[in-house]
C-alpha cells in the first residue's frame, strides 16, 4: 500500500456533509448494545462514527489493506477497543456474529456502476438481524436530458475535425459511447427539463443488482440535447442525500450519458430514455423523440481487437496460452512449502524465454502471491519466515 491507494480514499474522508448525514443516521438507531457492520469501510471512518455514537462493537470489512489504517485512527480517538479490523471479501469472511446495523457505501455514481449491490445483499441475508437496519436502506438513480454543447463538442464532435492535417474521424464512435463522470465543477449547460427518477431500490428487500428503468419528459421550451445527466439519492434515516447538481456537493460524481449526433427539440416535444444494465455488463441507453432515435452502449465504446471479442464469447471454449500455463504451475505450487523465489526459479525454468529475466518472472509470482495468498494463514509479521524446501 502507498501514499497513492490512500490518497484515493481522501475525498470521502473530508466529505463532511456526507459524514454528517450518516452520523445522524447512525445516531438514531444506534444504543449501547449494537453491533455494526461498517462494509466496504474504506479507511474505516464511518465505522468509528458508529463507534462514537455508541455501538458496542464494530465490524470494519474491507478488502484493501488501508482499511488497516483504521487501526491507528481507533487508537488516537480512543475507541480500539470497539473496533474489529478484518481485511477481505465480506463473502469469503466469516463474521463471528450477527449484527444490528451494516453501514455501506455500496453506490456508485450511477448507483449500480461498481457492482458492490451483491456484496450488500449477501451480508443482509446472512449477517442481519431480524429486525436490523441498513443505512442506507433505499437508493434512487435519477435523471434529466441536457443541454451541453462545450462538453460534447469537446469530448465528441472534437473527434470529426482534423488533428495536424490527419483525419481522426473514427475515433468519434468510440466517444460517443463512453459515459462522462463530472465533477460538479464540469457540469455545464443547462437541465431541458425537471430531473425524474429512472430506478427505485429498496435494499432491504430487494435482490437484483441489475438496472432496468425508463423516463419521458415534456419540455416547456425547446433546446438542443446532447445527452442525460444522471444523479443518486439514498435515504439515510429519516433524510434523502442527493448528488442532484443543485444539492451541496458531495464526494460522488455526476454522470453525463451522451448522445451523438445531438437532438434538436421543440416546446411541447417529449423525449425519453430507457437505461438498462445487467449485473457485471454494459451500459445500454437509448433516447426518443420527434426528432429521431438514438442508442448507445459502453461496450461499443471499447476498443476490442476481432479475437477479444471471441474469448469474450460464451459458446467460446478457451485454451491457455503459456502465461496462462505459468499462472497455472505457480498456483499449483503454492502450497505453503516453497517461496516466491523458488516458484520464480521454476517458471523460468520451465517456460525459457516467458520473462525478460529472473527479476520478471519475481515479479509476476510475487503479484501472484499478493492476490492468491491465504491471508488468514500469513505469520505475523514480527515472525522470521523460514527457508522452504527446494522444488523436487
Amino acid at each position: 500500500m502507498s501514499y497513492s491507494d490512500i490518497a484515493g480514499h481522501r475525498a470521502m474522508v473530508f466529505d463532511s456533509i456526507r459524514n454528517a448525514a450518516y452520523a445522524r443516521a447512525m445516531a438514531s438507531v444506534i444504543t449501547a448494545d449494537s453491533v455494526v457492520l461498517d462494509l466496504g469501510a474504506g479507511t474505516g471512518i464511518l465505522g468509528l462514527l458508529a463507534a462514537q455514537a455508541g455501538a458496542r462493537r464494530v465490524y470494519l470489512v474491507e478488502p484493501e489493506p488501508v482499511v488497516r489504517l483504521a487501526y491507528e485512527f481507533a487508537a488516537a480517538n480512543g475507541l480500539a477497543d470497539r473496533i474489529i479490523v478484518m481485511q477481505g471479501r465480506i463473502e469469503e469472511l466469516e463474521l463471528p456474529e450477527q449484527v444490528d446495523v451494516i453501514v455501506s457505501v455500496f453506490t456508485g455514481n450511477l448507483l449500480y456502476s461498481e457492482d458492490l449491490l451483491p456484496a450488500l445483499f449477501h451480508a443482509r441475508d446472512r449477517y442481519l438481524k431480524p429486525g436490523g437496519k441498513l443505512i442506507p436502506d433505499r437508493a434512487e438513480l435519477w435523471c434529466a436530458p441536457w443541454q451541453m454543447p462545450d462538453l460534447h463538442n469537446d469530448s465528441i464532435a472534437r473527434w470529426s475535425t482534423r488533428a495536424s492535417g490527419l483525419d481522426v474521424s473514427a475515433v468519434r464512435r468510440f466517444a460517443a459511447n463512453a459515459v462522462v463522470a463530472l465533477g460538479r465543477s464540469e457540469v455545464a449547460g443547462a437541465a431541458l427539463a425537471q430531473g425524474l427518477p429512472l430506478t427505485s431500490v429498496d435494499l432491504l428487500t430487494t435482490d437484483s443488482a441489475d438496472c432496468k428503468g425508463a423516463a419521458e419528459w415534456q419540455l416547456e421550451s425547446g433546446g438542443v440535447c446532447h445527452g442525460f445527466l444522471c444523479w443518486i439519492r439514498i435515504r439515510l434515516g429519516d433524510e434523502w442525500l442527493t448528488t442532484d447538481p443543485h444539492a451541496p456537493e458531495l464526494h460522488w460524481m455526476n454522470v453525463l450519458l451522451p448522445v451523438d449526433a445531438p437532438l434538436a427539440l421543440q416546446a411541447g416535444d417529449t423525449i425519453s430514455l430507457h437505461l438498462q444494465r445487467p449485473k457485471g455488463g454494459e451500459w445500454t441507453w437509448r433516447a426518443r423523440c420527434a426528432a429521431g432515435q438514438r442508442q448507445h452502449s459502453t461496450f461499443l465504446a471499447r476498443v476490442l481487437p476481432h479475437t477479444e471479442l471471441v474469448s469474450l464469447a460464451l459458446v467460446h471454449r478457451p485454451v491457455l496460452a503459456r502465461k496462462g500455463l505459468a499462472t497455472r504451475l505457480v498456483l499449483l505450487h503454492m502450497d505453503g512449502t516453497h517461496t516466491n523465489a523458488q516458484l520464480a526459479q521454476l517458471v523460468v525454468t520451465e517456460f525459457p524465454g516467458l520473462f525478460a529475466d529472473l527479476v520478471a518472472a519475481q515479479a509476476f509470482v510475487q503479484a501472484l502471491a499478493v492476490r492468491f495468498d491465504d491471508k488468514h494463514q500469513l505469520p505475523p509479521a514480527h515472525q522470521q519466515i523460514s527457508q522452504a524446501d527446494p522444488l523436487p
